[in-house]
């Protein structure tokens, strides 16, 4: 059972630690591609824009007959012109409805035709064209790079916003393995303190101690087995004492009918001494030894708990004093005051 119980939590804690790795791997993968998107529309963006400069100057150097401002390319700068304007236009950004950038791109749209062909345009409008194909240029640029670095932004943002909360969900899920550890660690350190404990009390012939542990694993069969060795000992313990207390009872009874006797006859000898002091203080000594005789197997109907001590070499004996201290008994308050004479 509990082999059982710590396999569950340990194998809840690991599969929450592997769909917690899963999760991150996902959204990392998922993250990953998009970056790799942002970068190529940048890419792709720059490049057409670039293109676009180089064929709008090749033509602008062609018709003022001035040499071509880059290494020569097989297309032809119109053809080069319509082909970047074409990549330019296949471009996220440019489908963006009513975006500057949109705005832009249609309005250079509209305008390169008569600027590659001016046909008739006299000059002053030839050069008015030039000056608003360039403006538009330069107001698609700057649109254009602002989309990507809002775009690179957003990213950013939510990239920094998924690490954080991946950081946090790992954090929270360490805290959470760490508190169902200490609960799994106190599911066994606590029975086996209580278990230790009660053997250190056990050792100490302290049989009326309880192991409490809540049943229903293997520390609550090792507290069951426990408490009824204790109360196996106890019982035990109680049959001796009980035993000794007979005895004592029985003990006393014969005593006292001795003692009466003996005091009998002291009393006797005592009328008879004649006042001789020797006599009266032997009569005195033999009946404070009989006090304490019975004093002695009185004592024994107060043992609750059975206390041994050493004798001599290899013997032990009852230790009367600490038999009825460890019951809970005064020494002091065994009837000393019984009854000398007569039968009990």
């Amino acid at each position: 059972m509990l082999r059982r119980k710590l396999l569950i939590r340990i194998g809840l804690l690991v599969a929450c630690f592997v769909v917690g790795a899963a999760v991150a791997v996902y959204l990392l993968q998922d993250a990953i591609p998009e970056i790799d998107r942002i970068n190529h529309d940048a890419v792709v963006l720059v490049d057409g824009m670039h293109d676009l400069d180089d064929a709008i100057a090749e033509i602008e150097n062609a018709r003022d007959g001035r040499p071509p401002s880059g290494p020569l390319d097989a297309a032809m700068p119109a053809e080069r012109l319509r082909a970047a304007m074409t990549t330019i236009g296949a471009h996220e950004a440019i489908k963006i409805k009513d975006s500057p950038q949109a705005r832009a791109y249609a309005a250079l749209s509209e305008l390169l035709p008569v600027f590659v062909e001016p046909g008739n345009t006299d000059a002053a409008a030839q050069r008015e064209n030039r000056v608003r194909v360039h403006e538009l240029l330069r107001e698609l640029a700057k649109t254009a790079r602002g989309f990507v670095a809002a775009e690179q932004k957003d990213f950013h943002g939510y990239f920094r916003w998924l690490v954080l909360g991946l950081t946090l969900s790992a954090l929270v899920m360490v805290n959470v393995a760490v508190f169902v550890l200490l609960r799994t660690a106190m599911v066994v350190l606590k029975p086996v303190g209580q278990l230790v404990e009660g053997s250190r009390e056990l050792a100490a012939e302290r049989f009326d101690h309880r192991v409490s542990v809540a049943p229903g694993d293997e520390f609550g069969e090792l507290a069951t087995a426990y408490n009824r060795l204790a109360e196996q000992l106890q019982a035990n313990e109680e049959r001796k004492a009980e035993t000794l207390r007979q005895l004592a009872v029985t003990l006393n009874h014969d005593l006292n009918n001795a003692m009466a006797t003996i005091e009998m006859q002291l009393s006797l000898v005592g009328r008879q001494s004649g006042g001789n002091p020797n006599l009266e203080r032997y009569c005195r000594e033999i009946q404070t030894t009989l006090s304490r005789m019975s004093k002695t197997v009185a004592s024994l109907k107060h043992i609750r708990r059975v206390v041994l001590t050493d004798y001599v070499d290899g013997q032990k004996m009852v230790d009367l004093e600490r038999s009825v201290e460890e019951a809970g008994a005064n020494p002091s308050a065994s009837p000393t005051g019984a009854p000398t004479t007569g039968t009990r």
